[in-house]
C-alpha cells in the first residue's frame, strides 16, 4: 500500500493519504500521541526469535537500521484534492513482534493498516 504525509497549512494539519481510497486528517497533539505510544510499544514488545541472542535492546539503532536502505522518501507532489479525507479521531495501534495494526477511526469509517516491523519504523520516520 503507498502511504503519503503532507502537511496541510491551511488546515494545520497533516494529511496521512493511503493509496487512493482515503485520506485521514491528523491534528498535531493525535500526532504527538500516536508517535509517542507507538515509539513506547515497539520498545516493550521483544524482536522475534532468531536462534541466537541479538544482544542489549537499542531501539534507535533498531529504527536505523530499519531506515539504512528504505527510508521514506519525500516528493514535491500536491496532496490529492480528489480524495475523500476525514478527521482522524481514534487509533486503535496493536504492536507484536513481527509487526504492528492500527485501526484508524473517523466520523463513521474505519481504515486498518497491517505493518511489519520494518514497514512500522518506515511510518514512524514520516510521522
Amino acid at each position: 500500500m503507498k502511504i503519503d504525509l503532507s502537511y496541510l497549512q491551511t488546515e494545520d494539519r497533516m494529511l496521512l493519504s493511503l493509496g487512493e481510497q482515503s485520506g485521514w486528517l491528523i491534528t498535531r497533539s493525535l500526532l504527538i500521541k500516536l508517535v509517542n505510544a507507538w515509539v513506547d510499544k515497539l520498545q516493550k514488545i521483544e524482536l522475534p526469535d532468531v536462534g541466537f541472542s541479538l544482544g542489549d535492546r537499542d531501539i534507535s539503532q533498531e529504527h536505523a537500521l530499519s531506515l539504512e536502505f528504505d527510508g521514506p522518501t519525500t516528493t514535491q507532489k500536491k496532496p490529492d484534492t480528489q480524495v475523500k479525507s476525514r478527521l482522524l479521531q481514534e487509533v486503535t495501534l496493536t504492536v507484536d513482534s513481527v509487526g504492528a495494526k492500527l485501526v484508524l477511526r473517523g466520523d463513521g469509517v474505519e481504515t486498518n493498516l497491517t505493518l511489519t516491523r520494518k514497514e512500522s519504523h518506515l511510518v514512524l520516520e514520516m510521522l
